[in-house]
């Protein structure tokens, strides 16, 4: 493996780190750069720790998680909400994402963390389903909270859930609490 494995809480984040993950996030998501190259949340919500792998400065693979407690079916959880997972283009198929999402996973345990849940595109359906990661079914109602609003996360995503102290996710709706990310 390129670079090493790093675990940073948030508050643990220096400006140059934060800069170094931002312009990663430009790089990858290139219609969001506008949106990254200023900030590493999505809709105002903020990861609570990142697990990355740095080479000499530069961020080769990351993934950061926001710390929340929605409501699933009639019940709080706590979860890891995944949240901007990215591998620079000539380091992808190498592992790497499996190595960030392993270590932000570890520390959603340690945290005692019921599930991890993240939002995705239908064709990174199969790479997270490899990483033990579990589709919830297409007809499960998603609800964020945008601008005071509740309204259905788009349409193109579809939801997963990784098994921590909640080895099942409780069928119904979805409710984040709070904006996506």
């Amino acid at each position: 493996m390129t670079g090493h494995l790093r675990l940073i809480p948030e508050e643990a984040m220096t400006p140059d780190l934060d800069a170094a993950i931002r312009r990663g996030l430009c790089v990858c998501f290139p219609d969001n750069a506008a949106d990254f190259s200023l900030t590493r949340s999505w809709h105002g919500s903020g990861p609570a720790w990142t697990a990355l792998v740095e080479d000499d400065g530069l961020i080769l693979a990351h993934a950061g998680a926001v710390d929340r407690v929605i409501r699933a079916g009639d019940r709080p959880l706590a979860v890891a909400g995944i949240q901007n997972v990215y591998v620079l283009p000539p380091h992808r198929a190498s592992g790497l994402s499996n190595l960030v999402m392993k270590a932000v996973m570890e520390e959603a345990a340690r945290r005692a963390r019921d599930c991890g849940l993240l939002f995705c595109v239908p064709r990174l359906e199969r790479l997270y389903s490899r990483m033990g990661w579990i589709a919830l079914p297409a007809d499960t109602p998603v609800v964020r909270v945008d601008g005071g609003v509740e309204c259905p996360i788009p349409g193109k995503n579809i939801a997963m859930y990784y098994p921590l102290a909640q080895r099942d996710f409780p069928p119904g709706l979805i409710h984040l609490q709070g904006n996506d990310w």
